[in-house]
């Protein structure tokens, strides 16, 4: 096996982050329909990931092979519904933090606002200025605050 392709198959996390260009009326249900899309292509692709939404930008994680995130972020650069697509961090991972596409993707929410609420206590949400480790830290915590939402809704 040649190391491009042990390379290809091993785990690989991105974090990127970009302006949306979705307008205000209308915005939940196009997130809707790019979260429905999301998880089939990444289904498909075995892509694990997660997607936060807040203050016109997108933050997300994507994880998987190498070629299906480079694929995943190939579709995302040339998506018409946001712009200024930067990339935080990319790398190789021993373990998914955001296995569950699903949970991780259809909540988005109050729950969301209520993070980015707690963050912009400090100033604007701008993701562009975060660090890889703090996006990852604050995509970490958004997965977790959501978990324990649904679990207080299903208990």
């Amino acid at each position: 096996m040649s190391s491009l392709s042990s390379s290809s198959r091993s785990l690989h996390r991105l974090i990127y982050c970009s302006r949306s260009l979705l307008k205000p009326e209308g915005f939940a249900e196009a997130v809707e329909a790019i979260i429905r899309t999301s998880i089939r292509n990444n289904r498909r692709d075995n892509v694990s990931g997660l997607l936060f939404c807040h203050a016109g930008w997108f933050l997300q994680a994507l994880e998987g092979s190498s070629l299906a995130v480079q694929t995943a972020l190939g579709r995302i650069g040339s998506d018409p519904r946001h712009e200024a697509v930067k990339v935080l961090g990319a790398g190789p991972a021993e373990t998914r933090l955001f296995r569950e596409w699903d949970m991780c993707a259809r909540t988005l929410s109050m729950v969301d606002d209520e993070v980015a609420n707690t963050l912009e206590r400090r100033g604007p949400f701008d993701p562009g200025l975060l660090s890889a480790a703090s996006a990852t830290r604050l995509l970490s915590t958004v997965r977790d605050v959501r978990a324990d939402a649904a679990l207080r809704i299903v208990a």
